[in-house]
């Protein structure tokens, strides 16, 4: 059976992403993001997976545009970001990998990363997040893919903590914007944070990005090879 997943490298364009202390410098998280993203398709396509990218380039793809590129013909979607942290006491000594999915967040934690990943709203035109109802509205669309996104944020989440060189920070829910357009099974990936000296280290260099694509890869197919299983020995209706 063939698959086809889309891979979202977050940010882009005029839209810079999180500044990171120990990201080296002139380096951004879009830039961060394009080059793992770019490794995650050259990872799938050598397994034999179709790979829609959102972005190849330095652009601004609005929020609302990235998930809805997974169609019909689409099994999944997967949006990769780097963390940060406000400057406070001890921040820089926060690290790891996590994923997330859609869905009320359970944890202040997953509420700023919600919020700070939105902020990319602000370099779209007309660009505003969308309130409650907005989100009770895509919940009804989204919910028939809600295990199936825990699912494949679980497998996600335990490939790519097993490289890391951080915390292995878990799976989470929040009301990702880029998520509440997907109409497909959805994740976004925070690869680490460019708060954190070692993980800017990592997230920076060509190996840690080729070692996260293929962790974020092995996770994928997994799910895929789960999925298909699970499609071939369902009942005929």
């Amino acid at each position: 059976m063939a698959h086809k997943v889309v891979i979202d490298p977050g940010h882009g364009g005029t839209d810079p992403g999180n500044p990171g202390r120990y990201l080296p410098r002139g380096v951004k998280e879009k830039d961060v993001t394009l080059a793992i993203g770019k490794f995650v398709r050259d990872e799938l396509r050598r397994r034999g997976v179709e790979v829609v990218m959102t972005r190849t380039t330095d652009t601004l793809i609005a929020l609302r545009e990235r998930a809805p590129m997974c169609r019909a013909d689409c099994d999944l979607f997967v949006s990769i970001h780097v963390n940060s942290l406000p400057r406070r006491s001890g921040y820089d000594r926060v690290s790891g990998f996590e994923t997330y999915f859609l869905g009320d967040a359970l944890t202040e934690e997953a509420r700023r990363v919600a919020a700070m990943e939105d902020e990319a709203l602000r370099y779209e035109t007309g660009g505003r997040r969308e309130g409650d109802i907005g989100f009770i509205f895509r919940d009804l669309q989204t919910n028939e893919f809600l295990r199936e996104s825990a699912l494949l944020a679980d497998l996600v989440q335990d490939s790519g903590a097993r490289v890391h060189p951080g915390r292995d920070r878990g799976v989470a829910q929040a009301r990702f914007t880029v998520l509440a357009t997907a109409t497909r099974p959805a994740v976004l990936v925070e690869t680490g944070f460019a708060t954190n000296r070692e993980d800017g280290s990592y997230l920076a260099s060509t190996e840690g990005q080729r070692q996260l694509a293929r962790a974020i890869a092995d996770g994928v197919v997994e799910y895929l090879r789960r999925y298909e299983k699970k499609v071939l020995v369902s009942p005929a209706p």
